[in-house]
Order: C-alpha cells, then structure tokens, then sequence
C-alpha cells in the first residue's frame, strides 16, 4: 500500500508452498526494502524464512501436524524437526502418553539389555 504523493523502495519477494504433492500455491510479499534484512537472518533466503514463519504458526496454531511441518519444510527426520523447533522457539509437543508409551519402551530395553549382560557373564569362561 502507497501513499499518494510518497515514494519508497519495495522489494518484492515469492516463495511457493508445496500442498500434499498434488498443488502449488505462490504467494506474493511487498516489503519495504529497509526491513529485508531485518527479516530474515544474514546470508538466509527470505522466502524460505518467510515460508518457516508460516508453517511455524500453523504448527502452533495446531492447524498443521508435526508430520506435515516436516513434509512442507522438507525436513527429513523427527530429530531434526525437534532441532528446528527448538531452534525457532517452538515448544516440544510432549504428552503423558508420550512419557508413558517412552518409559515402558525404556523398561523394555532395560531389560533386554540386562538379560544380554547376564549371557555373557554367562558365556565368559572362568
């Protein structure tokens, strides 16, 4: 938007947004040039820091998945998901079902582990 009578430099910056594989969508920003660099991190591409803000809100706005934030930001696995997150501030989404369903997992390869240890006392000659 422009005043009559001002003048000011914009920058106009696109990026696309891959939806499930099947449409694209380009969105089209106007910025004053004078907050170009203030908005995305030196040496970083503008439209993919735009693109995180946007995926980032939708995640913590529950609109999106952990799953699909990882898809629409190509990011390949969990754990550098949770980096991401962690990166940009983000909450861990944890659950007492998800400490519940990691602690018997946990006991379970505890234990596994103990019945291993114990054969090899077991096989070691004395």
């Amino acid at each position: 938007m422009a005043i009559a009578g001002s003048t000011r430099s914009v920058s106009r910056y696109g990026f696309l947004v891959t939806v499930a594989c099947t449409e694209l969508m380009r969105i089209w920003v106007d910025l004053p040039d004078d907050f170009v660099e203030q908005l995305a991190e030196k040496g970083h591409d503008l439209s993919k820091a735009a693109l995180e803000a946007l995926a980032i809100d939708a995640y913590r706005m529950n609109r999106i998945s952990g799953y699909q934030l990882g898809q629409l930001l190509e990011i390949p696995s969990r754990y550098e998901l949770d980096g991401f997150l962690k990166h940009h501030g983000v909450p861990l989404e944890y659950t007492i079902e998800d400490f519940e369903r990691e602690s018997a997992t946990s006991a379970r390869l505890w234990q596994k582990r103990q019945e291993e240890l114990a054969a090899e006392r077991d096989r070691r000659p004395e």
